[in-house]
């Protein structure tokens, strides 16, 4: 596959309860960081967010915690999302509907002079490997990363764009909803911002 990282989707899922706070930082910030500062609604599994944070590192970025990265899939529809919406993470079952999807691509996410890494799988394993060229996008099971159907595959589709500390609100241009009421809310919230990306409902980005 040969790379054009403009046209690179990548996406960073969160509650829609936490874009006022994403908006008032002027964009997202690292687990690290947001430990930091008040807490948001977390979506993922707890007690993998603190290993990403206290145990696994990024060799190819100064050996950094992953945690201490903004990290985006090269997917929607996530397996993530599936265990989520499952209610497997301690959240209700059917919370999909009031996460949302931050769209961006490669060539922003490496424009911001930060360091950045591509993982082959879910960062939060302990067998992941890291690295932070091009030539990592390419070599991705990109058959994994699109399939419908993910089952015995789900490291490879969990694969990850890692961007250091913070990524900007600017870069973001398109917010993916569940439903109608949650765009809504999201169009509410942007009313007044300078930057205001594309906001629809993609139901095939959600089971």
């Amino acid at each position: 596959m040969s790379v054009r990282p403009d046209q690179i989707a990548i996406y960073h899922i969160t509650d829609v309860e936490n874009l006022a706070s994403i908006l008032a930082a002027g964009g997202l910030w690292s687990d690290v960081r947001m430990a930091q500062q008040q807490p948001a609604t977390v979506i993922g599994y707890g007690h993998i967010k603190e290993r990403r944070m206290k145990e696994i590192r990024v060799p190819c970025c100064e050996s950094r915690f992953v945690g201490e990265f903004v990290p985006f899939y090269f997917c929607p529809r996530s397996p993530m999302l599936y265990t989520l919406n499952r209610g497997n993470t301690g959240r209700p079952e059917g919370c999909q509907r009031t996460v949302v999807h931050l769209v961006s691509t490669v060539a922003v996410g490496i424009s911001q002079g930060r360091a950045w890494a591509v993982s082959d799988g879910n960062a939060g394993a302990f067998h992941t490997s890291f690295d932070a060229t091009l030539e990592a996008i390419s070599d991705l099971d990109w058959t994994a990363i699109r399939a419908i159907n993910w089952q015995g595959r789900t490291h490879q589709k969990t694969a990850e764009f890692l961007v250091a500390d913070t990524f900007p609100w600017t870069g973001i241009h398109h917010i993916g909803c569940h439903n109608a009421t949650v765009a809504g809310q999201v169009n509410a919230l942007l009313q007044n911002q300078a930057h205001q990306p594309l906001v629809n409902v993609q139901p095939n980005w959600y089971y």
